[in-house]
């Protein structure tokens, strides 16, 4: 019995090795490759979204209660490091939006819900995939505009 006991803690031992090698050497590898997109400068970008000259509008009651809003997305698409991020910030009832973003290339996408009417009011015309709005980032800029009736 009281060898049946020592194979099976030997055994137990024995599986743990390569778990712990495999930890250890992933712990490792954590600090090798590119740097992450948060080491970089971010710049602050202050813009509106406006269509026909005007902020898309949101419904104050759905607007108070989270259920209507427009949702503003970056999508770094210029290849360098952190080319998988994206950022995203709420425009206010006026389309006026903030956002922290690295020097870089981006699409940017907007989806519209004004919470009485389901889905996306611009029916995924600047979703991540269609849109075709481009914007790059080279420094803080404080006004941007983005009319969506130039990018139809």
């Amino acid at each position: 019995m009281a060898s049946f006991s020592t194979n099976v803690t030997l055994s137990r031992r024995t599986a743990l090795v390569p778990l712990c090698l495999l930890l250890v050497g992933s712990i490792a590898l954590t600090g090798c490759g590119r740097k992450s997109y948060k080491t970089e400068p971010e710049f602050k970008i202050s813009g509106k979204i406006l269509r026909g000259g005007n902020p898309l509008p949101l419904d104050p009651v759905m607007a108070a209660a989270k259920a209507a809003s427009v949702n503003v997305k970056f999508v770094r698409t210029d290849g360098s490091d952190g080319a998988n991020l994206s950022e995203s910030a709420f425009a206010d009832e006026t389309g006026a939006f903030t956002i922290k973003l690295p020097k870089g290339k981006y699409r940017v996408s907007v989806v519209h819900m004004n919470g009485r009417q389901p889905g996306d009011n611009l029916q995924g015309k600047f979703s991540d995939r269609k849109s075709k709005i481009e914007q790059e980032v080279t420094g803080d800029t404080s006004d941007l505009v983005i009319e969506l009736d130039s990018h139809k």
